[in-house]
């Protein structure tokens, strides 16, 4: 009997999740927030900002949601230490394709789960005269969670979302970063579903 359950349990939340999606057929979002660095990341970056735009796709019968954004996080850069050091601002921006599971929780706010893949441009600007901007573009990967909440009535849903990015870069962009720089930033977002 414990094994039947356990066989079936996997079902049963697929189900649960195909349940749980919108009856419209795509939902467009907009959101931002805080974007923390981690690793190296952090010691090229200060803690920044990003906004995002969201298009989600309701497949019927998918056991996930499908869903591509792109952000724009800005950082200022943190400066190095001595007469060579230099500061000024750096920016990111990425294109991502997800994929989200709802969890089946009854009520108002619903748990889910994110996972995805795409394209980063990471660029630093210095504040010195002179000094030429770096850009480059990396393959990434990202996952996290996040809480969707309805609000009565409107049609219109309000989430926060949490992930870790990690930015496959084999140089740094900015002179206070090494090479075999790992830039990984935690995008916290706030927003809505229209």
């Amino acid at each position: 009997m414990r094994t039947r359950v356990l066989l079936l349990l996997p079902l049963v939340l697929i189900a649960a999740s195909v349940a749980t999606v919108s009856a419209k057929p795509f939902e467009i979002g907009f959101g931002g927030g805080a974007t923390v660095p981690l690793s190296h990341a952090k010691d090229a970056f200060k803690t920044g900002w990003h906004g995002t735009g969201i298009l989600n796709l309701n497949v019927p019968m998918l056991p996930v949601g499908l869903s591509g954004s792109f952000s724009y996080h800005h950082f200022k850069l943190e400066e190095a230490p001595g007469p060579g050091g230099l500061g000024g601002s750096g920016r990111i921006l990425a294109g991502m394709a997800n994929a989200t599971i709802g969890l089946p929780i009854p009520g108002p706010i619903k748990p889910y789960i994110t996972a995805g893949v795409g394209e980063f441009n990471i660029k630093a600007e210095s504040d010195s005269t002179g000094a030429e901007s770096k850009s480059t573009t990396k393959f990434g990967i990202d996952g996290g969670a996040g809480l969707r909440i309805s609000i009565p009535g409107t049609g219109i849903h309000a989430f926060i979302e949490g992930k870790i990015q990690n930015i496959y870069t084999d140089q740094g962009v900015n002179s206070t970063v090494v090479n075999n720089f790992k830039t990984q930033i935690v995008p916290v977002t706030f927003g809505i579903f229209l």
